[in-house]
């Protein structure tokens, strides 16, 4: 595969060169990959705005010896409900963490990719929402038997920190 095109949520950025930046997406047909944006950090880059955390965007990317380019994106939503106060950035940075640890790369998972979706619109409204995100999350994946309910905000943050192995970095900054 040369030629990659896809609709994709945008969960991590690393900082590389000057002006460029490694960016982890969660595609729809692709599950997660990792791409190249060159230039992106520089101040005329169109694109820039379009590569923030948890937006949906659609995008072109060449396949290269090493990893994909990024050649073009289109901004499909930015979830700007969601990134109005910190409350809900916390959800935001939570949700991009939690899908980037326990979701392995190259994986195809289109129920997650509605899941994300439906949350990203909806976690804003109420706190069980995002309670009810991860939940269904690690059911999904078989880490959690859905049977079961969750007792509390703090046992469901207990499961998804023993099922990554660590502690959630967003709840140790927004905290």
């Amino acid at each position: 595969m040369h030629y990659l095109r896809d609709r994709a949520f945008v969960l991590r950025r690393v900082n590389f060169g000057d002006s460029d930046r490694y960016i982890t997406l969660f595609t729809h047909d692709h599950g997660k990959i990792e791409v190249v944006a060159r230039g992106v950090r520089k101040i005329y880059s169109r694109r820039a705005p379009s590569v923030e955390l948890l937006n949906l965007i659609e995008f072109q990317a060449v396949r290269t010896s090493k990893n994909f380019i990024l050649t073009e994106v289109k901004l499909v939503s930015s979830f700007e409900g969601l990134k109005r106060d910190l409350e809900n950035i916390e959800k935001a940075f939570t949700m991009c963490e939690l899908i980037d640890a326990v979701m392995p790369f190259g994986e195809e998972h289109r129920d997650i990719f509605n899941l994300i979706e439906r949350a990203a619109a909806k976690v804003v409204e109420n706190e069980r929402n995002m309670v009810f995100f991860q939940a269904k999350l690690l059911t999904l994946l078989g880490f959690w038997d859905g049977r079961e309910s969750f007792r509390s905000p703090d046992h469901v943050r207990s499961v998804v920190e023993q099922t990554i192995e660590r502690k959630l970095k967003s709840s140790a900054v927004f905290t």
